[in-house]
């Protein structure tokens, strides 16, 4: 598991601890079940770059259709999406 750090008001820890408390859950435990909660559809949905290349997929003229791990398609996102 990865660790994070962060820095958070005063009374959020104290909410944050008194949820830990009642809950009978660690703080980590908390942080990580509210994270999962409020990021659940971020892990679901597709990200713009990723929608832009199923759009175009195979229909360029003349180009062979692109596949996962393709590095003339990462050099593309890369140099046009970032």
């Amino acid at each position: 598991m990865n660790t994070l750090t962060l820095k958070i008001p005063q009374a959020l820890d104290d909410a944050l601890q008194l949820a830990s408390a009642r809950r009978q859950m660690s703080k980590s435990a908390v942080v990580r079940e509210a994270l999962e909660k409020t990021l659940a559809s971020e892990l679901t949905q597709v990200s713009p770059a990723a929608a832009w290349v199923n759009k175009w997929r195979g229909k360029l003229a003349g180009s062979a259709p692109a596949k996962l791990g393709d590095d003339r398609l990462a050099h593309l996102l890369q140099k046009h999406l970032h």
